[in-house]
């Protein structure tokens, strides 16, 4: 139990680092962050083991985590915030939630066609995708003070 938490806790401070790593190479610490998770997660260094991923504590946690990370996005997604960054950024958000609807569930309704698994999953890929879509995007015009231009 103390060994996942110690493991939990060095996965977020490297999360943390490896966000502030991608900040220092003039790129989006959203990409660091991303890195981090493929590389330590159990697909890869293993350093969050499966069973830490199953553990009702870290479900948990991870539900707190998620409202917090909603309340961000929520936050980022004000449409009056959204037009103060200029059209050329809400067309962008725009058509990227769009655009990832349509490809996301497009792949996933065929892949799902040939294997056998009913097709209306694939628009809930679509669905999954589309809720996080613009969010990279505003984050990274939050993080560089961009105005839209």
């Amino acid at each position: 139990m103390v060994l996942n938490i110690l493991r939990l806790l060095v996965v977020v401070a490297l999360g943390f680092l490896f966000g502030k790593l991608a900040s220092k190479m003039k790129m989006p610490a959203v990409l660091g962050f991303l890195i981090a998770g493929m590389a330590l997660g159990p697909n890869a260094l293993n350093l969050l083991t499966q069973d830490i991923l199953d553990a009702p504590s870290y479900k948990r946690l991870i539900s707190v985590l998620e409202w917090g990370m909603g309340l961000m996005l929520g936050t980022e997604m004000v449409w009056k915030r959204m037009k103060s960054y200029g059209k050329q950024v809400l067309v962008i958000a725009l058509t990227e939630s769009l655009g990832t609807f349509a490809v996301v569930s497009a792949a996933f309704c065929t892949i799902f066609y040939l294997t056998g698994v009913p097709v209306f999953l694939g628009l809930i890929f679509g669905g999954i995708a589309l809720a996080t879509a613009p969010a990279p995007a505003l984050s990274i015009v939050t993080e560089y003070h961009t105005d839209g231009l």
